[in-house]
């Protein structure tokens, strides 16, 4: 009767080096960091105003620019570049109702859509902008990287509709 020892060591062996690779973290790059800082402004946008963003704009690497609806008006919150702190804030333009029913239907949030770009993203390319777009009646996120490619999710469900290089 054949030895299952061998068999029984390959196997350790096999879980002992997925289980330290799995607790050992990637380095942190500054694109992951940037990627995790504009969910954060937009986090702290939300906070400060009260709201629901919906459009995020990188504002030259100095700062972030989060549009928050508040019922049916705006909020522009400018969110220092770490995205920990409300620089200034003030209110916008009025919501129209198609975006106000589009934000009030879509499952998915400004910084969901945020961070799944950035796993469809992996060359690590930093986010610049980000906002709710309508296509032939139907409404999604349209998550810009710097170079001008850019992810489309679903409101709805988060779903990757499509990109472009």
């Amino acid at each position: 009767m054949a030895s299952t020892r061998p068999l029984g060591i390959f196997l350790l062996a096999v879980v002992s080096t997925l289980t330290v690779s799995a607790c050992t973290p990637f380095p942190a790059t500054s694109d992951t960091a940037t990627d995790e800082t504009a969910v954060t402004a937009v986090n702290t946008a939300e906070a400060s105003a009260g709201g629901r963003g919906f459009h995020l704009d990188r504002e030259d690497d100095v700062s972030w620019e989060v549009q928050v609806a508040v019922g049916d008006r705006e909020v522009e919150v400018t969110v220092a570049a770490d995205g920990t702190t409300v620089r200034s804030s003030r209110d916008g333009d009025g919501i129209d109702d198609d975006e106000r029913a589009a934000l009030d239907a879509a499952a998915t949030t400004l910084a969901d859509a945020v961070r799944i770009a950035a796993a469809q993203n992996p060359g690590g390319e930093r986010i610049d902008e980000a906002h709710l777009d309508e296509q032939s009646g139907a409404w999604a996120w349209e998550v810009e990287m710097q170079s001008g490619a850019s992810v489309r999710l679903s409101a709805t469900d988060g779903a990757v509709l499509g990109g472009r290089r």
